[in-house]
């Protein structure tokens, strides 16, 4: 058995209302003057306003950089960056989707490091800490306030680039799914599938260790019972919960492990058609399944049953095959074809 090693988020403050104790955890960094990171959609929503709303009650000085956009480019990367420089925050909060929470944490390492950041682009080439990172998921998905990753869109040469770095960890993910209730079905099923498919990736790659199996297994069983429920009902409280902790517990795992081909095909396909990352991932899985069921038989066996399928009395890699078939079952369910032609590529 190989040597392995384990890095995640320092803190995790989670479950209903947890968007109160934001101030505490400014303070638990010794912050004073905080830059919130989200997008337009978060700010018209006005969760921005809820969160703004605690930074008054307790007089914490801030300013907001709301121009994060879908698939962020390096150049929304940059504008976040210039107004972060402008500004001169010692707490970076990031509030939103996985685009506004990478362009957070790209904004936290830049305020110290001289860059320019395509000299970043790559695994743990940032040299020094950013300032400190505290991350508010409103989705139940991209797991990115767990992940020391950062995306861009590369928009010149129609290509996604990546920064990997420890220093890109938050200080504290901040999980309230009061925040995620508000998801339309379209964005749950979306991001829920991208949930699901860091897990599974995770879970059968070839990096894999009892901790991450741990969590992914935990994560599979919570996408299975939940991700159906909270796209019927947004409403449904439980359902966004749990979804929220598949997200970060697959972020957890992921970070550890690395992706597989599904994301790699992802990045390849949405650095040159732009479709959004959870419904490229998502239709991908299927395939990428079975493409992978050989290698790993009893771990999609496992998966299967996860979901419910009915295991006993078939060999192994029946079994295994049973795992493809129930995730074409639940992205029916979620209203996301399986089809390369229907997102006309």
């Amino acid at each position: 058995m190989m040597v392995r090693s384990f890095d995640s988020v320092r803190r995790i403050v989670f479950g209903v209302g947890a968007v109160e104790m934001l101030v505490d955890e400014i303070k638990r960094v010794k912050g004073t003057k905080v830059l919130v990171v989200t997008d337009p959609g978060i700010k018209s929503a006005g969760i921005v306003d809820v969160v703004t709303g605690v930074l008054d009650r307790a007089k914490v000085a801030y300013n907001v950089f709301a121009e994060v956009e879908p698939d962020p480019s390096v150049e929304v990367a940059l504008a976040g960056i210039e107004a972060a420089k402008a500004y001169g925050p010692d707490v970076i909060v990031g509030l939103g989707g996985g685009s506004s929470l990478d362009i957070s944490k790209v904004t936290s390492v830049m305020l110290t490091n001289p860059g320019p950041i395509e000299t970043y682009f790559g695994m743990e080439l940032v040299p020094l800490p950013g300032v400190p990172l505290v991350l508010i998921p409103t989705t139940s998905g991209t797991g990115s306030e767990m992940t020391s990753i950062c995306v861009l869109s590369d928009t010149k040469n129609n290509v996604k680039k990546g920064i990997v770095s420890e220093h890109m960890f938050a200080r504290v993910a901040l999980l309230d799914p009061q925040l995620t209730m508000g998801m339309p079905p379209r964005v749950t099923a979306m991001t829920g599938m991208d949930a699901l498919v860091h897990a599974i990736e995770s879970f059968v790659g070839v990096r894999a260790s009892v901790f991450t199996d741990t969590l992914n297994l935990k994560a599979i069983h919570l996408v299975a019972a939940n991700l159906r429920l909270a796209y019927a009902n947004g409403d449904n409280r439980a359902a966004r919960e749990n979804m929220q902790h598949a997200s970060c517990l697959a972020g957890m795992a992921f970070s550890n492990t690395q992706n597989g081909l599904d994301h790699a095909m992802a990045l390849a396909i949405g650095g040159k058609f732009h479709l959004p990352h959870g419904q490229l991932t998502a239709f991908i899985l299927p395939w990428v399944m079975e493409f992978n069921l050989i290698a790993a038989p009893q771990k999609f066996a496992e998966i299967a049953k996860a979901f419910g399928e009915k295991t006993g009395g078939v060999s192994e890699i029946e079994a295994a095959r049973l795992s493809v078939k129930a995730i074409k079952s639940l992205l029916d369910d979620v209203g996301i074809s399986y089809k390369l032609s229907s997102y006309g590529v």
